[in-house]
């Protein structure tokens, strides 16, 4: 129940910053972080993900339902507990857990990847 809680508190957070700025992330360092996924919630304003990793539990701000939309993505790529990699940028205080402008995501059972076209390979 908890952990409903947290999710519905993030998710109604993340709503309510829809057009936020991106001054708390930094985004020349980009991290990849490896989990399972936890949670997947494919709605506007982004699609959000929970991620469990040895790190700890990780959201995820992937971008919104029409740009992913847009980069051949109609629907959510991976289901909960499957494996996967995230690239992106993290929060700049790290005990918030929050990754945000996500450049690439790959699942690791196949290796299939889907990435930000806005980025090349390496940028």
């Amino acid at each position: 129940m908890r952990k409903r809680f947290l999710w519905l508190a993030l998710a109604t957070a993340f709503s309510a910053m829809a057009h936020h700025g991106y001054s708390e992330y930094d985004r020349d360092a980009q991290v990849s972080l490896e989990g399972a996924v936890a949670h997947v919630m494919w709605g506007n304003p982004h699609v959000l993900l929970t991620l469990e990793t040895q790190q700890g539990e990780y959201s995820v701000e992937w971008g919104a339902v029409f740009q992913l939309s847009r980069w051949g993505i109609d629907a959510a790529p991976f289901r909960q507990g499957d494996r996967v990699i995230i690239t992106g940028s993290i929060n700049r205080n790290p005990e918030k857990h929050i990754i945000t402008l996500v450049r690439r995501v790959c699942r690791a059972a196949d290796g299939r990847c889907w990435a930000d076209p806005r980025y090349p390979e390496g940028k």
